[in-house]
């Protein structure tokens, strides 16, 4: 599948540095970096799955999302690294290299990291490789994971589809 845009540079900018880092938080289990870097509609759609999943209230859910102190915190956390390392095998996130980030637009991005990549940490050149695709969004002023293609997964368990 060919990735949307177009790139501004032959090398890696700081689109791809912080899509790095999130994935590199998920491997890690740093969940509140990981989390701190998801859009709002990203968070939003994640913990809105979480509450009705396990029939929480949403205030509830909210004050888990955006509070780190929050008793149910844990719990929310847990499920999200269970959401993403569904998609993306842990054992996947140890070699990740970076590809130059294409832009559709001044707002929205995707970036390629490639997995097993141990020779090398920048790929400039287009060749067939498996890898993680992130989308990517500005906002207020920051860049963003935005995946809201997840509200499409199938979520074993009470009140799930799987």
């Amino acid at each position: 599948m060919r990735m949307p845009g177009q790139r501004r540079s032959q090398e890696p900018d700081e689109v791809g540095q912080r899509a790095g880092l999130f994935a590199e938080s998920i491997r890690d289990g740093d969940m509140d970096l990981a989390w701190s870097m998801l859009s709002k509609e990203t968070r939003g759609m994640r913990l809105g799955v979480w509450a009705t999943r396990l029939n929480i209230d949403m205030q509830v859910a909210y004050r888990a999302a955006y509070d780190s102190d929050h008793p149910m915190r844990g719990s929310m956390m847990d499920d999200f690294r269970t959401t993403v390392l569904r998609l993306w095998p842990l054992e996947d996130l140890t070699e990740l290299a970076a590809a130059p980030t294409r832009y559709v637009d001044n707002e929205h991005a995707f970036v390629f990291l490639p997995f097993g990549v141990t020779d090398e940490t920048v790929v400039q050149h287009s060749r067939l490789m498996s890898g993680l695709m992130i989308p990517m969004l500005l906002e207020d002023s920051h860049w963003q994971v935005d995946l809201p293609g997840w509200r499409f997964l199938d979520t074993p368990g009470p009140g799930g589809n799987g």
